[in-house]
Formats: C-alpha cells, sequence, structure tokens
C-alpha cells in the first residue's frame, strides 16, 4: 500500500488545538504524520448552503430569494448533497442550493 500525508494532521503528527489531550498526538495516524492506504485520501472543501423558503408566513423568507444559511466541509459534492437533504428536511425549505466556497 502507498504512504501519504496524513489530512487530519497534515503530515505534522500532531494538532495544535488538541495539545491538552495526550500532547496533541494525531488518533488517524498515531502521531507518525502518515497513513497507508490504497489511494490519495480526499481533502475535504468548505460548501455553502443556500435554502429557499416559498411560504411569505416563516420567518426565513426571503422574498422568493435564497437564503445562505451555513457552511460546512464535505469531501465531494454528492455528500454535501446528502447534508443539505438532512437540513431541507428538519428545517421545512423548499428548495436548496450548494456553492463551493471561495477564498
Amino acid at each position: 500500500m502507498a504512504t501519504y500525508n496524513c489530512i487530519k494532521c497534515n503530515g505534522k503528527g500532531a494538532i495544535q488545538a488538541f495539545s491538552h489531550v495526550i500532547g496533541g498526538v494525531c488518533f488517524a495516524c498515531n502521531g507518525t504524520g502518515k497513513v497507508e492506504q490504497k489511494s490519495a485520501p480526499k481533502q475535504s472543501q468548505s460548501y455553502v448552503f443556500s435554502f429557499l423558503w416559498t411560504d411569505p408566513s416563516d420567518c426565513n423568507y426571503k422574498g422568493g430569494d435564497f437564503c445562505r444559511c451555513f457552511t460546512k466541509k464535505a469531501r465531494s459534492l454528492n455528500a454535501a448533497k446528502k447534508i443539505a437533504e438532512q437540513a431541507i428536511s428538519k428545517n421545512g425549505a423548499s428548495d436548496y442550493k450548494i456553492e463551493l466556497e471561495e477564498h
């Protein structure tokens, strides 16, 4: 199997934000900074989720326009669609739009 840099710690072997837990050792690579797997790991991308409410009495109604609601990371557009579909089933929106976040 091929060896790749760990995507959790960016190949450092430790995560500074978790330095209070076992010195910040990355659990994904056991502190080595490398992972063995068949293909290169996919880096997550940030997606912007916008929803459309069509009921004027809804507090989220924006005059028929999409309302930007949240940004979340996902590894693929299909994974982002699953996130949007779960959110739409909970929030009562009628449609959604997903865009890759610009940096």
